[in-house]
């Protein structure tokens, strides 16, 4: 069953002002239909609104029943809106807020008012009806005067340079980073896609030779691809827990945190403490972290799994902070974090070492990580691969068990003082639940239950395998290991 629109836009689909709307509602995942309006006629929304506005684009919230239009000077009320329902989205973050304006103002100033004109000179190429073409010609010449659209008609050439120059400046912001503020698209990413969009409308436009860069920002962002510097690995991983975000929520036994609880008591964290949880799922750890009273960034490399932990988060009525991106990239500023945490996934990463050293970089002097995973013991070689080559038929994005030794090894030459490292036996419940939650499928089921059954005696010792009640149960050898930044 499709599931009903949360949203609905009115639009002009051609305007630079309505295209960024559309394409931040259809990244954001809120279901949401569109209400076309007939060219030059807002008549539909002055009803809406009755009589209170004119202008596009509009939000109608199906739920809420809220009207969204801009009322504010800034003139970014639709867009915030949108920023509140999917806050995962990150439209406006506050670190990139005078940057991010300073765009705006130039897109709109200096982009929009030379591509528009190029839009409505060539309208010919869009507008078929005499009816939608008269009221098109009314509200422009209303709006800036009798013969407009005939100048820019005439003009059109210089207008194309003007606008081909004015939108130079980004191809050299986008050759030194993916978006134009950093590693994440924001508001200024998608009203510049309006803008550009609204210059490509009639077809017969297109970008200058010269700005490789700002197709293929202009593609990407079309196309909602924002993961392209994700490896291999990674990409396995985002779509195993895209997939099976849903299984992850407060029945799943990560969802018992004493592990989590006895590992901080230890360190003593202090209310106020400003904690990473690095894959974070859906949000167990995070959430306890909160109730702790620290200040929490939670990432994942999951908008799924984000968005279940984001709604956990406001069921349990704790502020966390959620980010995407990978564990072996953290877009941090060093010595940020008093607390760093990482449970039961370092196992999927592409690259642990890696992730080690991002954690240390990112660490303040006195901070701690508390790394929980599944292990084997350094000594068990056979029991390691045995254990790897069923995990990776068990789920595919599985990349492999680090040792306790290998682990205290990285934090050491990452500068980190380990204190900690405990191996306790954790016991795993019926083996077809496993199944269940990576979406096994059913010949992997099938090689995995005959490896179980054919295990040999020194993986069946470490891992106790046995049945119980008719199922097949083991204990995985799970590690807490502590490490400071001293």
């Amino acid at each position: 069953m499709d599931t009903p629109a949360r949203i609905r836009l009115y639009q002009y689909s051609y305007s630079p002002f309505c295209i960024p709307i559309e394409l931040a509602l259809r990244h954001s995942g809120i279901p949401f239909e569109v209400m076309n309006l007939r060219t030059g006629d807002p008549s539909p929304v002055v009803q809406l609104t009755k009589g209170e506005y004119y202008m596009v684009p509009v939000l109608e919230d199906l739920f809420s029943h809220d009207l969204i239009y801009d009322r504010s000077p800034s003139g970014d009320d639709v867009p915030r809106y949108i920023d509140n329902l999917a806050p995962l989205m990150r439209l406006f973050p506050t670190e990139v807020e005078g940057i991010q304006r300073i765009f705006l103002n130039y897109i709109e100033n200096e982009c929009e008012s030379h591509g528009f004109k190029v839009c409505d000179a060539y309208r010919d190429n869009w507008i078929k009806s005499d009816l939608e073409r008269g009221l098109h010609c009314r509200h422009k010449e209303r709006k800036f005067g009798p013969g407009c659209i005939e100048e820019w008609q005439r003009n059109i050439a210089a207008l194309i340079q003007k606008f081909h120059h004015s939108i130079q400046p980004f191809e050299q912001i986008l050759a030194n980073r993916p978006f134009l503020t950093g590693d994440q698209p924001v508001y200024a990413d998608y009203a510049l896609c309006g803008v550009i969009g609204n210059f490509l409308f009639p077809g017969n436009t297109a970008l200058p030779e010269n700005c490789l860069m700002l197709e293929a920002w202009y593609t990407k962002m079309r196309a909602g691809n924002f993961r392209s510097g994700l490896d291999e690995i990674q990409l396995a991983s985002h779509e195993q827990f895209s997939e099976r975000a849903d299984q992850y929520g407060k029945s799943h036994i990560l969802a018992d945190v004493a592990d989590v609880e006895k590992a901080v008591n230890e360190l003593k964290i202090r209310p106020g403490t400003v904690a990473l949880d690095v894959a974070t799922g859906n949000g167990h750890t995070a959430i306890y972290l909160a109730e702790k009273g620290c200040q929490v960034v939670a990432s994942d490399i999951s908008t799924a799994m984000l968005q279940q932990a984001a709604a956990l988060a406001a069921e349990k009525g704790v502020q966390v902070d959620f980010r995407e991106h990978s564990a072996e990239k953290l877009p941090y500023n060093d010595n940020t974090f008093g607390l760093i945490t990482c449970r039961v996934a370092a196992h999927h990463f592409s690259s642990p070492e890696t992730f080690i050293r991002e954690t240390a970089r990112v660490l303040k002097t006195y901070g701690s990580l508390v790394l929980i995973d599944s292990t084997v013991p350094d000594d068990h070689v056979e029991a390691n691969k045995w254990m790897n080559t069923l995990e990776r038929l068990r789920d595919p994005s599985h990349v492999g068990f680090v040792a306790p030794g290998q682990w205290r090894q990285w934090c050491i030459l990452s500068g980190l003082t380990v204190t900690r490292v405990a191996v306790e036996s954790f016991k795993q419940p019926d083996i077809n639940w496993y199944f269940n939650v990576a979406n096994t499928p059913p010949e992997n089921r099938k090689k995995v239950l005959e490896m179980v059954a054919k295990a040999p005696a020194s993986v069946r010792e470490l891992f106790k395998i046995a049945q119980e009640d008719g199922k097949i149960i083991w204990y995985w050898r799970r590690l807490t290991l502590i490490a400071g930044k001293m």
